[in-house]
């Protein structure tokens, strides 16, 4: 047999597929998307491969053997693999660009080389390199790795001065390979006999003056299995005594694999599905119908907001799960996660699956396993959950979906629509696009008859909609000398807010403190030398930030172009909103939602969870804030400098 390779180590730019001689033990479990080690190059270094291909025959006669598999199953299905190339055909990347989109996340095996002095005395004669590398390997005991060695000496390509010496017998080269990431395990403690036994062994423990045993076979016998960490802390023990349990035959002790949760399922409250408006029943009946069907069509869902777009979703994915199909739900932010997680954890238990770049690596390792693995029908989350391997969808569905965060900016630079059309329709899926305000260009394939449109003009329950008013800021400027970038009629409604104890929302698209810096003399604005994007000032740490490429600078006092005294800060951004605010309503609690408060971990949902709990009378927040949050008792929003995302050189503006 042979197999047809990719190479899948960023290392290898090589965009081309190698065959390799299958070994006749490795032919059973030999296929397509399983990981291998195979051996490349002129020093037959190992390296990491992906299989694409089995076949009989090669063009090629003289075959390098694959050295071993690194998994037990493949990783990714044909359909995955097929979707590699189709996304090399149409992004321009690598396979090998492509592949780390769907692949578990940071699964990889970093290859180690150690090299070990074999010859202490050494008579063949040698080269400067050669001696320079055995002086330091003797330095350092004899053995060392060649990332190592290659640091320590500030060289780098030191393997075929290795490989060479290894062939003068003076030294050996192993290898060791390590897993970037993997599953997690805790301890456990199990009794080895029955709890009526446990029962008397407790007992008879504490007569011979051992009660902090007897507290935990007792603890045990009450319990079950316990982990050995909540054991111990339980009985205010120790793992002495644990151990002592375990050499007395009482006590075994285990490894079980964990799972690092992203939700806790018993912290929502369980919900049940709505009788379907007169718009949204024609709808779910129709999605109903083509899940029910296998059959593939592209539908626009145009929904006014709160006319019951997520209940039509949840109506929908529940007849997929019913006919045990699986389906994939996408937000363009992460700052949608927890409560889409919420609406759908409520709805369908742990059978939710939760995919965005917010979690850990650990966490999304978990996740994606447990995808592979059959163990939930769901997955919510933001662009890369597309890729989630599924190999039963039923329906695929974008909400907002004309946010641009659905484009990846970063090579293959693929749209999340666009992924999740091959894939729906490689699957016999339907695929839902819903938005209140669609994409210019997905409006326009429906009214041309490409896409499906089904629009809900009413509210649930027929709310009315907010009433929407623009004040002019230049004649507030001019006939009220109002220099605030907050409108009178705004502050107003704030003030009337604040007294009714009601919840406000505001929205800038410009996080930072003010957006640019410029002296008044010449006129030169300071600019990110990287990027030439004027710099912008942060108050907090008195820095100057590029938010293209993150570029920080110190904060200036005088031009560096023409020496003046005279620089002054322009615009406006969230932070100097936010110091507005406490000027105006010096009582108000106020959060403030952007890339500087939500950069750690966890940082979106602390602010919502705040918010939703009442904490904070106002939300000041970028685009963050305007992705389709649901708060009942939000009853004002404002949106400043409205005008500012009108002028984008985009036709999408």
């Amino acid at each position: 047999m042979i197999a047809s390779v990719m190479l899948t180590d960023p290392t290898h730019a090589i965009n081309q597929a190698f065959d390799y001689l299958v070994p006749m033990e490795l032919e059973s479990i030999m296929q397509p998307g399983l990981r291998v080690l195979v051996p490349f190059g002129v020093h037959n270094s190992s390296a990491e491969a992906l299989v694409i291909d089995c076949k009989e025959t090669s063009e090629f006669s003289r075959l390098k053997s694959v050295i071993r598999p690194l998994d037990d199953m493949p990783i990714c299905s044909q359909e995955l693999l097929d979707l590699c190339f189709w996304m090399e055909r149409r992004y321009f990347c690598s396979f090998q660009q492509a592949y780390q989109r769907i692949k578990p996340p940071r699964m990889s095996t970093k290859i180690r080389k150690w090299l070990i002095l074999k010859q202490e005395s050494i008579t063949q004669k040698l080269t400067p390199t050669q001696t320079l590398v055995l002086n330091k390997l003797k330095e350092l005991d004899g053995i060392a790795e060649l990332e190592e060695l290659e640091t320590e000496l500030n060289r780098k390509g030191l393997i075929r001065t290795a490989v060479i010496l290894q062939d003068m017998g003076i030294l050996s080269i192993q290898e060791k390979l390590d897993d970037t990431i993997s599953f997690t395990y805790v301890r456990k403690a199990q009794l080895t006999v029955d709890t009526e036994e446990g029962y008397a062994l407790s007992d008879l423990l504490r007569s011979k003056r051992a009660p902090v045993q007897a507290d935990m076979v007792l603890a045990l016998c009450d319990n079950g299995d316990m982990l050995t960490s909540d054991l111990v802390a339980l009985t205010e023990g120790s793992y002495s005594s644990l151990n002592g349990l375990r050499d007395k035959g009482i006590v075994n002790i285990y490894r079980e694999q964990a799972e690092r949760t992203v939700y806790q399922k018993d912290a929502y409250q369980p919900s049940v599905a709505y009788t379907p408006t007169e718009e949204q029943k024609p709808i779910i009946e129709h999605l109903n119908r083509l899940i029910t069907h296998n059959l593939h069509e592209k539908i626009i869902l145009r929904g006014v907001t709160g006319s019951g777009k997520t209940e039509v979703f949840l109506q929908a994915i529940a007849t997929c799960i019913a006919q045990g199909k699986q389906a994939i739900m996408l937000v363009p932010e992460i700052s949608l996660t927890p409560q889409m997680v919420e609406r759908f954890v409520s709805r369908f238990g742990d059978s939710v699956a939760v995919m965005h770049s917010g979690l850990s690596q650990g966490e999304r390792f978990d996740q994606w396993h447990k995808i592979k693995n059959g163990d939930v029908n769901v997955v919510v989350g933001a662009r890369s959950a597309v890729f989630a391997p599924f190999d039963n969808l039923g329906i695929l569905i974008l909400d907002e979906e004309h946010e641009s965060s659905y484009k990846s900016e970063i090579s293959p630079r693929y749209h999340a629509r666009e992924i999740a059309m091959y894939r729906a329709q490689k699957q016999g899926a339907p695929v839902l696009l819903a938005s209140a305000t669609p994409s210019v260009s997905s409006y326009h394939h429906a009214k041309e008859g490409r896409y499906r449109l089904f629009e809900m003009h009413k509210r649930y329950n027929d709310n009315t909609l907010p009433v929407a008013r623009i004040c002019d800021m230049r004649s507030e400027l001019l006939d009220y000398h109002n220099t605030s970038p907050i409108s009178l009629r705004l502050q107003d409604e704030l003030r009337r807010n604040l007294e009714k104890g009601e919840k406000s929302i505001l929205f800038l698209n410009r996080r930072g403190y003010n957006t640019f810096v410029s002296c008044r003399e010449c006129g030169h604005v300071l600019e990110c030398k990287q990027c030439s994007i004027a710099l912008t000032y942060h108050k907090k740490t008195e820095k100057l930030v590029c938010h293209y490429c993150g570029d920080t600078h110190e904060n200036v006092s005088i031009c560096p172009e023409c020496g003046s005294k005279y620089i002054k800060f322009f615009g406006t951004g969230t932070q100097k909103i936010e110091d507005e605010l406490h000027t105006l309503f010096p009582d108000a609690r106020i959060l403030r939602m952007d890339f500087d408060t939500t950069s750690r971990k966890g940082g979106h949902e602390m602010i919502l969870n705040r918010f939703q709990k009442g904490e904070a009378d106002i939300l000041l927040g970028t685009q963050m804030v305007t992705k389709g949050l649901d708060f009942p008792d939000v009853t004002l929003v404002g949106v400043l400098a409205a005008d500012a995302s009108l002028n984008v050189d985009d036709f999408r503006a």
